[in-house]
């Protein structure tokens, strides 16, 4: 165990030397409705439909199989973002995301004489129009290693498109869990731990770097246990030099803090609110019989607010 733990340590140390910054930001968008709507945490929820997206260890304790169906309009409706998740199997699950992140309709402008310099007389006009689109498939399991210790694993697949150009990725994330009792858990993830390459048609080659995120989830009731609630409260560990973008930032290494709370206000009814690094979030949940509908909100005041919703259908 203890040459495992160095190899990784290893490993991870080598990847931050060679890795670019924000190259992995399409990985980083988060994933479900529910989990947006709690500040986008997740990797302590095993209750997310998009459970191998965030930690795939949290399989072992996903109940009903489940599908889901999200569309999202980010800011302003000028980013669509859209999912299907899903969950199946009895004894061993599985899991299954897939996505899309797209920007449509962009223009592509060229000169009517390109020899010349921009004027009066040679201005740019519009030749062609171009989504500019991200795919992503995510693909989970988890594995019991010992009585306390399960370990998930999320490889990743992402073919991108801008303008002209294409390049195509992969990687793999890595989680666990800890109960401490009953209604505590505590969640980590390694994401593109095994340092996630980005290769384009131009040549170019992409290292995303590698971080660690750390989430604890809490059980409890309020009003003489008549509403039961969830406390969610996390921090992202980056290293890419952030400064200003991070809530902290100590040289290379960055925090970004993350919490969400639901409340079960009826039987069929859950509200939530959430801290997205720097944006309050919100949403609505309403279970009828099987099917699931959720609702998310986030308030960004510079680049227009986003909305997320989403159907789910759930068995045993």
């Amino acid at each position: 165990m203890r040459r495992i733990i160095i190899l990784i340590l290893t490993l991870f140390s080598m990847n931050m030397l060679n890795a670019e910054k924000y190259a992995g930001e399409i990985f980083r968008m988060g994933a479900g409705v529910r989990n947006f709507a709690l500040g986008r945490t997740g990797v302590s929820d095993y209750e997310s439909p998009a459970i191998v997206y965030w930690n795939a260890a949290l399989l072992q304790k996903a109940g009903n199989n489940s599908v889901s169906f999200m569309h999202s309009e980010e800011f302003d409706g000028m980013l669509k973002y859209d999912i299907v998740s899903a969950v199946w199997g009895n004894d061993n699950k599985l899991g299954l995301v897939v996505s899309r992140i797209g920007i449509n309709d962009n223009p592509l402008t060229k000169l009517y004489d390109p020899s010349q310099p921009i004027s009066e007389s040679n201005m740019p006009y519009v030749y062609k129009t171009v989504d500019d689109s991200d795919y992503i498939v995510y693909f989970g399991i988890s594995r019991k290693l010992a009585d306390k210790l399960v370990l998930g694993i999320t490889p990743k697949f992402a073919y991108r498109t801008l303008a002209d150009e294409s390049g195509y990725g992969f990687g793999a994330d890595i989680s666990t869990y800890f109960e401490f009792w009953e209604k505590s858990l505590l969640g980590l993830r390694l994401h593109d731990f095994f340092s996630t390459q980005i290769f384009w048609s131009t040549g170019t080659h992409e290292i995303v770097n590698p971080g660690l995120d750390l989430e604890h989830n809490l059980a409890f009731s309020l009003f003489s246990g008549k509403i039961p609630a969830r406390l969610f409260t996390g921090i992202d560990l980056m290293f890419e030099s952030r400064e200003e973008a991070a809530n902290v930032s100590l040289g290379q290494m960055s925090m970004d803090f993350r919490a969400g709370l639901e409340l079960n206000i009826l039987k069929y009814v859950d509200v939530y609110a959430g801290y997205n690094t720097e944006f309050l979030t919100s949403g609505l949940g309403l279970s009828i019989k099987n099917w699931i509908v959720q609702y998310a909100y986030e308030h960004n005041p510079e680049l227009d607010n986003s909305h997320r919703v989403s159907l789910g259908y759930n068995w045993k």
